[in-house]
């Protein structure tokens, strides 16, 4: 399996992170739950109920140097976003359409409620990107693109996806891709 990249841009292998764990007649992971009622591999790492190797808060980490590579709010069902290399992003079906300053920022508009909005009059929070009623943000077709818990504090996407590590598209790719995980 080639390397993946977290919400950082860091690339990292998924067999670090895996536990080691005996698997079912199925197929399927069996962890080891503790005195503690934590889940563990055979070697005693703790482990998510996927099988990942996480820290007392849930984070998945590579225990090899104890590094946080996904934060447990970034989890679903304790599965991480799959980001290979050749994913495709296009940062453009999620900004909205405006005019920048002279430092490359996006010049909002409000709606009647005060609510920033583009030209089109769609909201957009302060970064510009297309967002729900939750803060999610959305593509140009309203589809639900990161949820409002990826975002930084400034309400920014995470930073493999502004870098320009991942191929371009124009296609909702990472629509598809968050879809899938919701699936599993």
């Amino acid at each position: 399996m080639p390397k993946l990249y977290n919400y950082q841009g860091k690339r990292f292998d998924i067999k670090n992170i895996m536990g080691i764990m005996s698997k079912d007649e199925n197929g399927n992971i069996m962890p080891i739950q503790n005195k503690d009622g934590h889940l563990e591999d055979n070697t005693g790492q703790r482990v998510n109920e996927r099988g990942y190797t996480v820290d007392r808060n849930g984070n998945i980490i590579d225990p090899s140097n104890q590094r946080v590579l996904w934060l447990a709010k970034h989890l679903k069902n304790g599965e991480f976003p799959k980001i290979f290399p050749y994913t495709k992003f296009n940062i453009k079906q999620i900004q909205g359409e405006f005019d920048l300053d002279p430092l490359g920022n996006p010049i909002l508009q409000r709606d009647a409620n005060g609510y920033p909005v583009d030209n089109k009059g769609r909201r957009v929070n302060a970064r510009g990107y297309l967002i729900n009623l939750r803060g999610d943000i959305v593509d140009k077709n309203g589809k639900l693109m990161f949820e409002a818990v990826v975002l930084d504090a400034e309400g920014d996407i995470p930073q493999v996806f502004r870098t320009g590590l991942l191929k371009s598209d124009t296609a909702s790719s990472l629509s598809r891709l968050m879809s899938e995980i919701v699936r599993n």
